[in-house]
């Protein structure tokens, strides 16, 4: 097809680019779009489902499109306009099941959130344990404790505990580790975790294999699965009682988010169907880990999907090209990433700009700064948080639905895992500074996940690199960064002499 057919000028009112229309247009058996951030994926996503219903005739029941959460899925439903399955993969699993007459309940999402919490409110009475839990937070503070003392002194670190071995126990389930495999895999490193410098991990450990074990018996106690374990049972089912749905195009969009029981839902489809894969996505914004997503899907799709093609849309609408430079330097560093080059034709002076603030005047910077923003008639402000609780400590006003007002500024605040896909004119991002739950959070990149979780990438907090990474790529403009004067983020350390400093 002729490459500036006018079919390619009009996609939702939008023109496409000529990398855009290469990608579109390939027929390779399975392809990885490669896009960079602000380059127009869901749009190449749009444009590829219209030009395989319009252009090659491929019946809509024949495409399916698979988005990671509800919002993403009914976005792509109101742009496309077409009548074909877009589902999240939980959803497709769902279907699959119920396809295959294969039935069960499904526990709340929240649950295994609920069962770590109630473990900590009934641990006070299990000695054996609760040392456990004191020992793991001596390691970070070198003072007697008690399991009182953590929970109120240590409030924000306890739920970061809390919140790292979630994490963990949905990494073992996500990358199809049963019980069975953690046992053995404890019992083989018995000898690494009697030695003094693992004790903090041993520690951390057994408390994480008590819980996962807990959750287990609720599970089955209750005749109850969660989300991973029905894509397993929808994975199964498929080998078992084959697909009811024949799908020649599966279209996968957050490709870098994917997780070994997605994948190995995704191979069981095609290998029933010969389905044709569309796949799209970004390394540099590999955020999820904490719900078992794996980048060497990603950077190594060619080892699962053979005869691959890799392609590249490289220009980015949103972000000035300094912007790019800077933040394109600072991800890169890790070189278990595919290089890609990015392009803008949006120019801006100084466009990340550090905020310095001391431990005393923070809340009184934040709002300066916001003052200045006002005077400047910005319209459209987003302001970034590592963690829940970063707004709480700057700001003391009225909060609804994560939105407020100051003077003529219409704010809205998120953390920066739930801003990924999003952009707004200006962009702040609160407490980028050298501590524990600062920016990289070091609780978060605990080393206890790279000893079961072995990988090919051992760049120093890797993961929290590109969370940064997405944050600085949120700005349509500038992006103000507030850090502790002395004790800078090494993240800021890094890219300070390529920022401009502002003093309000």
């Amino acid at each position: 097809m002729n490459l500036k057919d006018t079919f390619f000028d009009n996609i939702n009112g939008y023109s496409l680019d000529l990398n855009q229309r290469k990608i579109i247009t390939s027929e390779n058996n399975n392809i990885l779009v490669v896009a960079g951030a602000g380059s127009g994926k869901t749009l190449t996503i749009v444009g590829k489902i219209k030009y395989l219903i319009e252009k090659k005739n491929v019946n809509p029941k024949d495409i399916l499109c698979i988005s990671f959460t509800n919002e993403t899925v009914n976005s792509l439903k109101n742009k496309l306009q077409e009548d074909i399955d877009v589902y999240t993969f939980h959803k497709l699993s769902l279907e699959i099941l119920k396809d295959n007459h294969v039935y069960f309940r499904i526990t709340d999402s929240d649950y295994l959130e609920y069962i770590v919490n109630e473990y900590f409110e009934s641990i006070i009475y299990q000695t054996n344990l609760i040392k456990y839990v004191i020992n793991y937070f001596k390691y970070y503070h070198e003072e007697d404790l008690t399991y009182e003392i953590i929970k109120k002194d240590y409030f924000k670190e306890f739920q970061a505990y809390k919140k790292l071995i979630i994490k963990f126990i949905n990494m073992i389930k996500s990358n199809n580790h049963d019980i069975n495999n953690f046992k053995r895999y404890l019992k083989r490193n018995k000898y690494i975790f009697s030695l003094k410098k693992q004790y903090k991990n041993k520690c951390f450990l057994l408390i994480m294999f008590s819980l996962y074990k807990l959750y287990l018996e609720e599970l089955n106690s209750s005749f109850e699965i969660d989300f991973d374990f029905m894509i397993i049972k929808a994975t199964n089912s498929i080998k078992d009682k084959g697909m009811k749905r024949y799908y020649k195009y599966i279209i996968i969009d957050e490709f870098q988010d994917t997780s070994m029981v997605r994948y190995n839902l995704i191979k069981a489809i095609r290998e029933e169907c010969d389905s044709k894969i569309f796949c799209v996505g970004d390394d540099f914004q590999s955020i999820y880990r904490f719900s078992g997503c794996t980048l060497d899907l990603f950077v190594n799709f060619k080892k699962y999907f053979k005869n691959a093609k890799i392609m590249y849309i490289n220009k980015t609408y949103r972000n000035s090209l300094e912007l790019v430079k800077i933040a394109y330097s600072f991800i890169i560093k890790n070189h278990y990433q595919l290089s890609k080059k990015i392009i803008s034709n949006k120019r801006l002076k100084n466009p990340i700009k550090l905020v310095y603030y001391t431990k005393s005047n923070y809340e009184y910077k934040f709002l300066r700064l916001l003052d200045k923003l006002n005077r400047e008639n910005k319209k459209e402000i987003l302001v970034l948080g590592r963690c829940n609780h970063d707004l709480s400590v700057v700001y003391k006003g009225e909060v609804l639905n994560n939105s407020f007002t100051y003077k003529n500024l219409k704010i809205k605040y998120l953390t920066v895992h739930t801003s990924k896909g999003l952009e707004s004119e200006e962009v702040i991002v609160l407490n980028v500074s050298d501590d524990l739950l600062g920016f990289p959070n070091k609780l978060e990149d605990d080393e206890v996940l790279k000893l079961f979780f072995r990988n090919k990438e051992r760049y120093l907090y890797a993961e929290e690199r590109r969370l940064f990474y997405v944050a600085l790529t949120r700005t349509k403009n500038n992006v103000y960064l507030m850090t502790r004067k002395n004790y800078e983020s090494l993240f800021v350390l890094e890219i300070k002499n390529k920022c401009s400093v502002l003093d309000v």
